[in-house]
């Protein structure tokens, strides 16, 4: 099995390395993308910038607002711009004159399309955001475009929260901004140039060579695994060890697996032994750690070998004794 797996594994495996080590050589250097909107936190963004840079920082500074900015940056990229690059053409006015949600909903797709340009084009180091709970909803999204391991840091205000539609699957980290991002005072500054200084060194230290080396020379393997299935992935894992296959274990709690998946999209994972199959369960009477309808289809139509089994799907989680149906009540607890 593991022979067999190894030597698939490596005909399936796809490297990220091939999509990122093109923009070395005499390009420009990558920039950091400091995004929010400049018609409501263009101060904050502006100190944001001016911190990053001081550090050494090549930065970029984007406008995602929807309304005029009272603040201009010479070398901003303006929500103009943004919104010009989307598919959807929608003119600057047309976006003003929309009720907030609506134009937040344009602006935030436009930003989607916009950075992931950027990114492939070789000019994204990594991003960093600001904003309350409007501008987190638009930012990241755009943040959820970039592929794992390029650096994504959102200070917010609700960040301290239920951060699951923000993250999603991808590496988003989520700084509390503590206090509103409404003006600088003695908190927001202190917790910006934090957020200033974490993304620097990030970037500073995210070497794209070496984050896939080893991947380059060693086929991928996607695991699945829950309490109960634990001795039986550790085991597997030593044995892909043995036979120098990396393991890539996610805990199957309905977001593991939706990662697994976006990895195998991604083209980073050649292989899938899914063990766990528990978030079936949950989908199935409702349970807190559910899957989408779509589980299993990612490896399939990328076509990577693929071992399933029944791991775990002899339960169903909960919350508290009081949220279980009553149907459940009988069973063991």
């Amino acid at each position: 099995m593991i022979r067999f797996v190894q030597e698939n594994v490596r005909l399936g495996s796809r490297i990220l390395h091939v999509v990122l080590s093109r923009g070395k050589c005499s390009t420009p250097p990558r920039k950091i993308y400091a995004i929010g909107t400049m018609d409501s936190k263009g101060e904050e963004l502006e100190f944001l910038v001016k911190r990053m840079r001081q550090l050494g920082s090549p930065v970029a500074l984007v406008d995602c607002g929807v309304k005029t900015p009272t603040v201009q940056a010479p070398d901003m990229v303006s929500n103009v711009a943004v919104l010009e690059g989307a598919a959807v053409k929608r003119s600057f006015s047309e976006v003003a004159a929309m009720g907030r949600g609506e134009a937040a909903a344009v602006m935030s797709q436009a930003l989607v399309e916009f950075l992931g340009k950027e990114f492939k084009l070789h000019k994204v180091a990594g991003v960093v955001g600001i904003g309350g709970s409007g501008g987190t909803s638009m930012i990241t999204p755009a943040m959820r475009v970039l592929p794992v391991g390029v650096p994504k840091l959102m200070v917010s205000t609700v960040a301290s929260g239920n951060t699951a539609p923000y993250v999603g699957t991808r590496d988003v980290v989520m700084m509390p901004s503590v206090v509103d991002v409404s003006g600088l005072n003695t908190v927001s500054t202190r917790i910006l140039s934090n957020a200033a200084s974490a993304l620097h060194g990030m970037v500073s230290n995210y070497n794209i060579e070496d984050s896939t080396s080893s991947a380059e020379k060693r086929p991928t393997v996607g695991l699945t695994m829950f309490g109960v299935t634990t001795a039986c992935v550790d085991a597997v894992r030593l044995a892909l060890k043995e036979a120098h296959v990396d393991s890539l274990v996610f805990h199957a709690t309905g977001t593991g697996g939706a990662a697994m998946e976006e990895l195998v999209r991604d083209g980073l994972v050649g292989g899938v032994l899914d063990l766990t199959t528990t978030e079936v369960a949950d989908y199935v009477v409702g349970g807190v750690m559910a899957c989408g309808p779509h589980r299993f289809e990612a490896a399939i139509q990328a076509k990577l070998p693929l071992v399933l089994s029944t791991g775990a799907l002899d339960m169903v989680n909960f919350g508290g004794v009081e949220t279980v149906p009553d149907e459940f009540k009988s069973r063991q607890l």
